[in-house]
């Protein structure tokens, strides 16, 4: 049988070879894969019968291959394995040999595997996936937290405008992602349907996180704008900002809500001490987070309630 290296990076468990399926999604591509390569097989078969082989046969079915699956909307892998396959079965055709079955063979076998791998047998644990995402978007947000309080403390205008390149450089779309993938995973994956009620409350975590990245930036704005108004704001605003980015780490639904009050008395008694717009804005922003805060600690324990 054609050895498949397209095949079998795609079916690798490593995410880092060329190729590789996302965690999660090794079900789909695998059906993706097996379609390209029965379109090319087709187109190859078809050229190859009308007119032979040769180069000029070559360039026809990669264009006819490429065209079709381009007009279908399809994946980038099928579109990949269409072209690959239509090249093999035109290259490597030789009367009385049947190679192109061979090469449908080949991609059944190896798709029905991964097929039966990562939907039965070994299926992604949904919720892990959905948590690691959690984790680095909340780290994300309080680490441009971290870098706002310095830059009060220190009225240095640099290091909020670092904040403020940080907190744009930050992409939640990883988390909806995620969560999107973990909702097909568990409806698809029998042993793992157990998580849909769990993954149904983990939205409204994923609403509130979401949330805290626009009122990051809103925080960071008011940082540079009491800069340049006030220089050093009262130390309840640092005190605040640091609060949050301390309830961002924490996992504890009470110690997160704790956080959250602190940081909205410390905004409060910072704008009664300086009335100033650029402190105003900034404790806006904080109460904010801390309203965001409070309602993500109501979806994490809505998601265990749900188990």
């Amino acid at each position: 049988m054609w050895p498949s290296p397209t095949i079998a990076w795609t079916f690798a468990p490593s995410s880092s070879a060329p190729g590789a399926a996302q965690p999660g999604l090794r079900g789909r591509q695998a059906l993706q894969v097996v379609a390209g390569v029965v379109v090319g097989v087709v187109i190859g078969e078809i050229v190859v019968a009308l007119a032979g082989r040769g180069t000029l046969q070559i360039v026809v079915v990669v264009a006819v291959a490429l065209g079709l699956c381009t007009a279908a909307g399809a994946q980038v892998v099928t579109t990949i394995q269409a072209g690959a396959s239509a090249i093999l079965v035109v290259a490597l055709h030789r009367p009385g040999q049947n190679l192109a079955s061979q090469r449908l063979v080949d991609a059944l076998i190896g798709g029905g595997i991964a097929v039966l791998l990562a939907r039965f047998l070994f299926p992604i644990d949904p919720l892990a996936l959905v948590r690691r995402e959690f984790v680095l978007l909340r780290e994300d947000v309080a680490a441009v937290l971290d870098i706002a309080a310095q830059a009060l403390r220190e009225s240095d205008r640099a290091r909020a405008e670092e904040a403020l390149v940080r907190v744009d450089a930050i992409d939640d779309r990883r988390l909806r992602e995620a969560l999107k993938i973990a909702h097909e995973v568990a409806r698809n994956a029998p042993r793992r349907r157990g998580a849909q009620r769990r993954l149904e409350a983990l939205d409204g975590l994923a609403a509130s996180l979401t949330a805290a990245v626009g009122d990051a930036r809103a925080v960071v704005t008011g940082a540079l704008r009491t800069i340049d108004t006030v220089g050093r704001p009262p130390p309840e605003a640092i005190d605040a900002v640091e609060a949050l980015a301390a309830g961002l780490r924490t996992r504890d639904s009470e110690t997160v809500r704790d956080a959250a009050r602190r940081a909205r008395a410390a905004a409060n008694a910072a704008l009664e001490q300086d009335g100033s717009l650029g402190v105003a804005a900034l404790a806006h922003a904080i109460s904010s987070i801390a309203d965001d805060l409070e309602g993500s600690a109501g979806a994490r324990e809505a998601a265990f309630r749900t188990r």
